[in-house]
Formats: structure tokens, sequence, C-alpha cells
């Protein structure tokens, strides 16, 4: 049964056949071609050299094991739902989503279908305004002054022309309605641009009014690349003008109202440029505004990402920890910024993670400070940055030294220390702490653990070592509980991995294994060549289906949601994409020569146990049969033995 909301198997299938993945892929990952298939740096980790494998219809990585066709990948590398990643898909390949692709069957699901499409409207008319309107009003603005003191204010601001158009940098005029008047012209839905903040009704005149005049923008692209909203800088001298008019109220800073295009909570400016520096260095350097990305990117630091004027969120270190593993902050060198930097820190430790931060010394905020003095900041940046220390650690240390000398500030420094540990819901990482506090700062381990009995969080790690109630074999936390842990499978032995991977490609090797097939009972399958019992039970499955091994190599992506473990779909996948090389043939006849005689050695045991549990004097037939049966088998295993037992003896 489809899932709500899910588009239908026949447009999916279309989609499939519109688009190439390695054009996808292509745009996040330099591919090289490789044989047939093209190779490059995995996406998914920070992959040294190329392990990444990508053809027309899946790719896999050698590396993490991540394996999936065009759909998965966009899923996998933006974070986005199925129907997400469809729906941007169909956008690049230009195919049309008509209703009829999702299986709508409610009111409720055509309502979904209707918002999604206003939606992909509003996107296309954000980057219609973007590039056409304030982008240009910014480029080939001419002698309008407003837009002049927009150019000589970002050059003030020290951002290079190739900066400018890589973040897309803008200017809103002081025409009212300007932008109005721009769509209208171009014949631009403007009941979209209402709804999703560009323009305004107006209360005083007929018609709509701007919603961003006299400021710099900084159009807001999520990692989709889809402009999704605006972020607005108002300009130097109507800031001047606004600060001597106590009636005029204008925000240093605005923003597109949120909507299901533009959640701040869950935007990071920058994170369409930076993603695959963060990928690469699996490290996020997290800065305040607009102006600091744009600094640090052009200095060289190329993963950063800012809140766009909001604290950190926690959906804000989802999208985050699913990029990198190391998450530094950087917030502005005043009272607001220390304090968001600690709010941080609390906000990772309730979520298990350690946070970093720097010794930055020098301007209040990074792109002020890169200004000063740009070669010589940057290379002190750098070291700092290099030097990027444990925010917990460096909060404990600074609270303690602060009361070194008085018994009271020492007291509040250990109470509020204890509740930052009790935060930390990383139970090692809390333990190893605590174990300092006591032995480096020498704090009583009772004035931890009577501030700990409160919230019961420290009491197990509270005590030396020595004093420590020895833990319990059983990972299982309740005693009662008869269920197993569960298991991890074994790795697949050499000799089952090397003859699965000649068996998927059939195309090329099928004829020996179906020679090989016509020496087994007729019983059998090509299953019983193979030891490992998750492999004997998908090679018994796929030989059952007519067109199994075809299909696997037609349509390689039917493995990405098959029922097997990570283990055998690596080994499945290595297989498909290895090239076939001079002496296959030659290694996989003495191989199966091995795996037949292995497969009859097993049989004739079998039978030899069946022979002792029969009575001869009370059914002669069936004893004279299976005896015949072994002796038959005997005599094969005593015909190979030559083949398989030399040289590849071994090859276990």
């Amino acid at each position: 049964m489809q899932k709500k909301g899910r588009f239908s198997p026949e447009w999916i299938a279309q989609l499939k056949q519109s688009i190439s993945l390695v054009d996808v892929a292509s745009e996040n990952v330099d591919l090289k071609k490789s044989g047939n298939r093209f190779m490059g740096r995995c996406p998914f980790h920070g992959d040294r050299s190329p392990s990444f494998s990508v053809n027309k219809d899946f790719y896999y990585c050698f590396g993490c094991k991540e394996t999936g066709d065009v759909i998965s990948f966009m899923t996998k590398l933006h974070g986005l739902s199925f129907e997400e990643a469809c729906e941007d898909l169909a956008e690049k390949a230009n195919v049309a989503i008509p209703e009829s692709a999702y299986q709508l069957s409610s009111t409720e699901e055509k309502a979904l279908y209707q918002k999604r499409a206003r939606i992909q409207k509003a996107v296309r008319l954000n980057h219609f305004a973007s590039l056409q309107y304030y982008h240009q009003n910014f480029l080939k603005g001419g002698s309008n002054a407003l837009f002049q003191e927009a150019r000589d204010y970002i050059q003030k601001r020290g951002v290079s022309p190739q900066m400018i158009d890589t973040f897309q940098v803008g200017v809103a005029g002081s025409q009212h309605d300007g932008l109005t008047q721009f769509l209208t012209q171009a014949k631009a839905p403007l009941d979209i641009a209402r709804e999703y903040g560009l323009i305004r009704p107006s209360q005083k005149q007929a018609g709509d009014y701007d919603f961003f005049r006299e400021r710099v923008l900084f159009p807001l692209i999520d990692v989709r690349g889809r402009v999704c909203g605006f972020g607005g800088r108002v300009l130097p001298s109507v800031d001047e003008r606004a600060k001597k008019d106590p009636d005029l109220k204008l925000p240093k800073y605005l923003n597109t109202a949120e909507s299901e295009l533009f959640q701040k909570s869950k935007f990071l400016y920058g994170l369409f440029q930076a993603r695959p520096a963060i990928r690469e260095e699996e490290c996020v350097i997290l800065v305040e505004g607009y102006f600091d990305v744009i600094a640090l990117h052009q200095a060289g630091f190329k993963n950063v990402v800012a809140t766009c004027g909001t604290s950190l969120t926690e959906e804000h270190l989802k999208i985050l920890t699913r990029l990198a593993k190391r998450i530094i902050v950087f917030f502005d060198h005043d009272n607001a910024g220390i304090s968001a930097t600690v709010k941080s820190m609390e906000l990772g430790l309730k979520q298990g993670l350690m946070l970093y931060g720097i010794h930055f010394e020098g301007a209040k905020d990074p792109d002020e400070f890169l200004l000063e003095n740009p070669t010589e900041n940057t290379k002190k940046m750098k070291a700092w940055i290099d030097a990027a220390f444990p925010l917990l650690d460096n909060s404990i240390e600074r609270e303690l030294k602060a009361s070194d000398s008085d018994v009271e500030k020492r007291s509040q420094a250990v109470k509020q220390i204890t509740h930052w540990l009790e935060m930390y819901s990383d139970p090692v990482g809390r333990s190893l702490r605590v174990d300092q506090l006591i032995q480096k700062w020498r704090i009583p381990p009772a004035a931890i653990k009577s501030l700990a009995s409160q919230g019961g969080r420290l009491m197990a790690v509270q005590q030396p070592q020595a004093q420590r109630p020895q833990q319990s074999e059983n990972p299982n936390p309740n005693p009662n509980s008869t269920q197993a842990p569960p298991k991890r499978r074994a790795p697949i032995k050499l000799f089952d991995r090397q003859l699965l991977q000649y068996l998927v490609k059939f195309n090329e090797f099928g004829s020996y294994f179906v020679e090989a097939r016509k020496q087994l009972t007729e019983k059998d399958t090509l299953s019983v060549m193979f030891e490992d019992n998750e492999i004997q039970e998908w090679v018994r499955h796929m030989s059952e289906d007519p067109s199994g091994f075809s299909l696997l190599r037609q349509a390689p992506e039917v493995l990405v949601n098959a029922p097997i473990s990570q283990e055998l779909r690596s080994v499945i996948m290595e297989g498909l994409l290895q090239e076939v090389v001079p002496g296959d043939a030659d290694q996989l006849k003495m191989m199966l020569n091995k795996a037949l005689h292995k497969s009859w050695a097993r049989f004739s045991q079998q039978l030899k146990q069946q022979m002792s549990t029969i009575d001869p004097s009370q059914d002669v037939e069936k004893f004279k049969e299976l005896s015949q049966q072994f002796l038959d088998l005997q005599r094969k295993l005593k015909e190979f033995e030559d083949s398989y037992a030399s040289g590849n003896s071994d090859r276990q």
C-alpha cells in the first residue's frame, strides 16, 4: 500500500528515465570517468580518495557503503522527504507533475498537492525577484543615489565582486512599489508575491507596496538551492535618518515573514554555498550574520554558516550534525555573543553534542577583524580555528579559575558546572569530566554528590574509580526482559564474498554457474554452493525468480530497500561495480569446483548421518538407495580433489 501523499509508481518510473544520476551527482561531486562508470569523493563522509561510484541508475560508496538511486541520493544529501526529492528532480528534468501523478484519495491530500504547487511557484518567483530585480539593481542601478550608496557600503565592508555574485547580493530602492510594478509588467503572480511576503496590500492607498525598501538584500538560499526568502540590512543613510525621527521605526535587519517555505528555526544562511566544504572538512563554523559568512568565505574559510539573527535551535543542530562531526561556535566577541555561545553549548549538551569554540581576540565581529588586516588576520584566524577547544571544558576552567580565592564564588561555580554536567546526555563524557573535577580541581566528591542527587544524573559517576560498583555485563537495562540485544552479523568469508560477486555478474558468468548447477541434485539450487546462511537465502530467492539476476543487472536500485543486511548489500554492490578482467573465468572455474566439492561433502555427511538412523534389516531398499548415493558422492569427491586441494585450498 502506498504511503499517503506519495507519487504513483508509473510517474516515478517516468521521472527516473528522464534524469541521469550522473548529471545530478556531478552537481555535488567532482566525477571522473573510470571504465564503464564514474568515480569521485563520496559526499556522505569525509572521503580522502575517490571511493564513490556512479552510473546512470545507482551509486555506491566503497568506503561508507551508502547506496541508492537518484531519488535516495537527493533525500540523503539534502535531508529531503521522498516527495520533496521527486519535486526537485522533476524541476531539474523539466518533467511536469500532473495532479494524477499523486495518489490523492482525499480532500486533505488534494489540498496538500495544491499547497506544494504554490510553494513551487513561490520559489520561482523569489528566484526571479532575486536575480532579475534586486541583484540587477545592485549591479546596474546606474546613477540612482540609493543604489550607489549600497555599492559603496558593500565595498566598504570589503566584499569582493566574486562574493557579490556568489551570494547574489542585491538592493531594494526607496520607491514604495518598485518591485510591485516590475512583477506586474512581467505578469508574475501577485497573489503568490503577497502570500510569501514580497509585497503587501497598502492601507493608505490603492494597490500594493514593497516589503523591502532602502536595504541591502541577501537572498536566503536553502540547502536545495531555493531562494526561500530575503534578509535586508538597512542602508547607513536611512539608519541615520531613523535615529533622528523617533516615529520612524526601522529595524537594522529585516527578514521575510515565516511560511512553509522559510522558517528561521531551520534555516542556516550560507549552507548552500558551504555544504561541499563542510562535508570535505567534516567541520562547520557557526557565526552570527550575513557579513561574517561572506567575509570568512572570502578569506578561504568556506565551511561557514550563520543563524540569521536567531538563537541556535535543535533543528539547526540536526541539520549540521548530518553534515559535520565538529561544530565550532564563532559568535561576536561582545556580551550578547558570549551569552549566545554559552546557550549554544547548553543546547548541544542536551543533545549529547560537544560544541567547540575558539580564542578570538581583536574586533567584536569576525568580518571586522578580517577587514582590519586581511593577510595577517587570516593567518591568526586559521590558527585559532585549528586550535578549537570543547566549550564545556573551557567554561568549566573559566568558572573555577575565576572563583579560586573566594569560597562563595567557588560554591556558585560548582553549582553552575554541575548544572552543565547534568545537562550533558553523554554518560561517558560526563563521567570523565566529573573525574577531572575531583582529581585535577580537587572538588570534594560529596559536594558534587549533594547537588547531583537533586537531579540523579551524576550519582553513578561521582565516586572515585575504586569505589564504583561493577557494571553488569548484560547491556539490557531491564532485568526482567527476555529480549536479547540486537546482534550484528559476522563478516562474510572471502570465498563466499568472491563467489557471490561473480554470480551477480550473471550476464558475463551465468553460463559457468548454469553448468555447475547441472552437477547438483534436482532439488538443489545454486544456494547450496555457499556456506553463509543469509547468502543462501538471498540466492535461493533470486534463483526462484525467472528474471532475478537479469533484473538485478538492469535495475540494481532494487537492492536499496531489499530486506538484507548492509554487509550483504555492500558485497553485492561491489560485485556489480567491479569490472571484468582477464583471468576471471579461470578463477571462477576453480572456485566453482571447490564450491561443488564443499556442497557434495556436506551432502555426503548428511547421507552418512541419515544412514546411521536406518536399520538395514528393517528397510533394505532405503538403505541400499542411500548407500549408492553415498558411494557416487565419494567418487565425485575423489575426482574433484585435485582441482581444489592444491593451491586454492587456502582461499577461505
